[in-house]
């Protein structure tokens, strides 16, 4: 009898030019997404609490809360890409970026070492290409 389970995966990326640079990017793209969902909830939250005030007083201050409230996720959110972007600056080449830890499954039967089986791996990655598993 075997059995599927998940056993994590870590995803480690060397670091070089031309990942510090896509890096880079996509999180630059990601603040200016963020500056772009700003502006226009500005402008967007001022017509629906002119709607409101028809509404009453209540249903002013309820969407007010809300939309205070989802402003304050995406300006938090842009804070981190900013604290994030200064730590991708700051990495250096050739040394490594974990990128995250996914989770992937594996067989195991009866007879098999169960701590081997659960390890951690570790995938490494230069430019996109894997260049070493490490069990």
């Amino acid at each position: 009898m075997s059995l599927i389970i998940k056993r994590p995966v870590v995803i480690q990326h060397v670091v070089t030019a031309e990942f510090k640079s896509q890096l880079t990017n996509e999180i630059e793209e990601a603040i200016n997404q963020i500056d772009l969902w700003l502006e226009q909830e500005e402008f967007q939250s001022r017509r629906l609490i002119t709607e409101a005030e028809k509404e009453g007083k209540e249903f002013v201050s309820s969407l007010r809360q809300e939309i205070e409230a989802e402003r304050g996720k995406q300006t938090q959110a842009r804070q981190n890409l900013l604290a994030r972007l200064q730590e991708v600056k700051q990495l250096e080449i050739d040394s490594f970026f974990v990128s995250g830890t996914y989770d992937a499954p594996i067989k195991i039967e009866v007879g098999d070492n169960i701590r081997t089986k659960l390890s951690q791996v570790q995938v490494v990655v230069k430019d996109g290409i894997v260049i070493q598993v490490i069990e």
